[in-house]
């Protein structure tokens, strides 16, 4: 069997080989920035929608009561993943009350208020011992407050 035909040392490349190359690192380039621009945006979205559910637990009354200041909240992903709603996240929460830290996960749907805050639409906070609270959902809090705001509307109307 021949030995495959070599280049010889010091023969130059062809002008179609070179085009290939470029195009080649241009296209391996333009696809490193499309990826890094893409895990940018899923970062900075996915912190945004972490503060703003960060946010709305730490309105909520039972967790309030029961976790107190949360301190630090990460996602579950593997719980998240197996969640039955696309709506549906797992939070692992922990914060300043209970025994030393109150401990617990949160199992809840989330809605979108928009850009600027995440709606707590329903849910469950599982503490460590695995006592389970159910978490009221934000529009029925809301209208609880709109209940209170017009019945006192009423009593000052007829004062």
């Amino acid at each position: 069997m021949a030995p495959a035909a070599a280049r010889a040392p010091g023969q130059k490349l062809s002008g179609v080989t070179l085009g290939l190359i470029g195009l080649a690192a241009c296209v391996v380039l333009f696809g490193v920035l499309v990826l890094g621009a893409l895990g940018w945006l899923i970062v900075f979205g996915w912190s945004l929608f972490a503060d703003q559910a960060r946010a709305a637990l730490q309105d909520d009354a039972v967790v309030q009561e029961q976790i107190g200041q949360i301190h630090t909240m990460r996602v579950d992903l593997v719980r998240t993943g197996l969640a039955p709603g696309d709506d549906d996240f797992v939070f692992t929460v922990e914060g300043d009350r209970g025994r030393g830290r109150g401990r617990g996960r949160v199992h809840a749907t989330w809605v979108s208020g928009g850009s600027e805050r995440e709606i707590l639409s329903d849910g469950v906070l599982t503490m460590h011992d695995g006592s389970q609270y159910t978490l009221p959902s934000a529009d029925a809090a809301d209208s609880e407050i709109d209940t209170a705001s017009d019945t006192d509307s009423a009593d000052n109307f007829e004062e």
